[in-house]
């Protein structure tokens, strides 16, 4: 966390410190002349009037120039006013800066007539900066209002799960020339987000030419929001460049072609697809693709077997689930408890048995799911004391899902899965076969782990272990979304898109279902991948050792690419 910004404005204004070596590249790359108008709508602490001020006066520009020619918006009266003074005292430059809601400023001359008498600045050669990010549950009211309108006058319709950047970006692009240059620090979402589909549009037809930067390592270390830059250009050449660098350090080099980032390719994708992929090295991204399109016939998705739900929601775990010891104490009855999985790191190999369930037990986790179906008066003595006193302590009645409930503490839409997925993954997605039964009770799990059930007649121990190859591995990998804490994030129609091999011999998996199993609670998750691919990809697929090769490069490329910016 900025130790400069409080938490609070970061939650609700989406105010986030930026290097300054990045803030200075975006700057030499958008302002190209001594001439350039420059506008940042959110300046926040003026790293990049800072950057702009310099730029301008590297290009030749005098101080008196400079300071007709930058323009700032900032919403926070505090950071404004400090940000004003600071530039001053370094410069001597008193900057065109409007303390407004950027949503209230219009570019001189604009047709918009949303506001009785807008603030205007007038249209510039380059807009940059780093938009503020608040996430859709703090991005409300009015202020929300008048974003989704502006977008809404650009042609984009936004989702109501769209943050504050997405508008926010829209908006700046109107303020822009025609030959003018965008660069902005953006979440990675960006590239793969749902809520963005839209976005992505907008950028490929408003610019021609756009390139995107990412980072193996985080560039923001105190969030865990992983990031990416966003250059664009209104005209040029019909093309997007992806290309990734190993950190900020690299940044000038690129700027004047000292040296070759790590990846980079020209590609025009399609604003309906994940773009994360073509992060990937331009010859691993050409080969991958080709070997998945001549092995389309034999690829099948995980929706294509089985459905992907989330998990129980209890509407507060540290009540509804239970350890041995806690069971014990309040004396409840076996009747009112089913076995539950609560922590994906329980998921250890290709089945959940008793013995793993009795070992979290044994351990002291939560282990048990407090589920009740009776009226009050029929409870047990041990029960209602849990529910008064315990329920009264962790004040659960006023919990939202659990004040919506006809009885507060009952449960709903309470099931037993085929099999278990981890949701959050930090090294491999974990697919496990549910085989828990305990004193006649199947297992469940709270909503930190997801739900798989089958259509298919199928064992749900040959599809964990069909999981487990090179191929299914990556798409997990591009299927998912990523944050800067290196967690592979999959939500359930994500995870319903995996690309599996059609599993064309059940006995044959399970023939090797034993040793795979063991080579995964053993952490030796390549061995049990290698073994897997010899059936899937080798023989069933028909793959060649170098196409077997070029996958599982894949798979590890985009996984130890993610698993750098873990904050450890």
């Amino acid at each position: 966390m900025s130790e400069t910004i409080p938490k609070e404005k970061i939650k609700t204004l989406g105010q986030v410190l930026t290097p300054p070596k990045i803030a200075e590249f975006l700057a030499k790359w958008a302002i190209q002349d001594a001439h350039d108008k420059v506008l940042e709508p959110s300046f926040g602490d003026g790293v990049f009037l800072k950057a702009a001020i310099k730029r301008l006066l590297e290009l030749g520009a005098t101080p008196e120039q400079v300071a007709s020619q930058v323009h700032g918006v900032e919403f926070d009266k505090t950071m404004f006013e400090l940000t004003r003074a600071q530039i001053y005292q370094e410069f001597g430059i008193t900057l065109n800066q409007i303390n407004a809601d950027f949503f209230d400023v219009e570019p001189a001359g604009g047709q918009r007539t949303l506001l009785s008498s807008p603030l205007t600045i007038p249209r510039v050669n380059a807009v940059i900066g780093n938009p503020p990010y608040v996430r859709y549950q703090h991005f409300n009211g009015e202020l929300r209002k008048k974003a989704l309108r502006v977008a809404e006058d650009e042609g984009v319709r936004l989702t109501e799960l769209t943050a504050s950047w997405v508008p926010f970006v829209i908006h700046a692009k109107r303020f822009l020339k025609k030959g003018g240059r965008m660069a902005f620090v953006l979440p990675s979402k960006l590239l793969h987000v749902s809520y963005a589909k839209q976005f992505r549009k907008w950028l490929l037809r408003e610019f021609p030419t756009l390139t995107i930067i990412a980072f193996e390592k985080r560039v923001f270390p105190e969030i865990l929001e992983d990031t990416i830059l966003l250059l664009a250009e209104n005209e040029g050449p019909e093309q997007v460049i992806f290309l990734t660098l190993r950190d900020e350090t690299e940044l000038d080099d690129y700027l004047h072609q000292k040296s070759t980032p790590t990846s980079q390719m020209s590609f025009y994708p399609s604003p309906s697809e994940k773009w994360t992929k073509y992060l990937l090295p331009s010859d691993l991204m050409r080969s991958m693709n080709q070997i998945t399109e001549r092995a389309n016939d034999n690829l099948i998705q995980l929706r294509d077997v089985g459905f992907v739900t989330i998990g129980v929601v209890t509407g507060d775990n540290k009540f509804f689930t239970l350890t041995e010891q806690e069971v014990e104490k309040w004396d409840i009855e076996d009747k009112y408890l089913l076995p539950i999985v609560t922590k994906a790191e329980d998921l250890n190999g290709i089945v959940l048995t008793n013995d793993d369930w009795l070992f979290i037990k044994k351990i002291g986790r939560k282990c048990y799911l407090l589920h009740v179906t009776e009226p009050e008066n029929y409870l047990s003595k041990g029960l209602k004391e849990y529910l008064e006193k315990k329920g009264k302590e962790l004040n659960v009645r006023l919990r939202y899902k659990v004040r919506i409930r006809k009885r507060w503490y009952e449960v709903p839409g309470v099931r037993f899965p085929d099999l278990f997925m981890s949701y959050m993954v930090h090294d491999v997605p974990k697919v496990t076969a549910n085989q828990v039964v305990i004193n006649g009770k199947r297992a469940t799990s709270t909503n930190t782990i997801h739900h798989i059930f089958l259509k298919e007649d199928i064992e749900p121990v040959a599809l964990a272990t069909a999981f487990y190859n090179s191929l299914t591995l990556a798409s997990a990998e591009l299927s998912g979304r990523f944050y800067g804490g290196g967690v592979l994030k999959l939500e359930p129609k994500e995870a319903e898109k995996i690309l599996i091999p059609k599993i064309v011999e059940v006995k044959q998996l399970l023939r090797m279902t034993d040793k795979v199993n063991k080579y995964l609670r053993r952490k030796k998750t390549l061995d049990a991948v290698e073994m897997v691919n010899e059936v899937m990809l080798e023989e069933w697929l028909g793959l060649s050792d170098k196409e077997i090769e070029t996958l599982t490069e894949v798979w590890q490329y985009l996984q130890e690419n993610r698993m750098k910016k873990n904050k450890s």
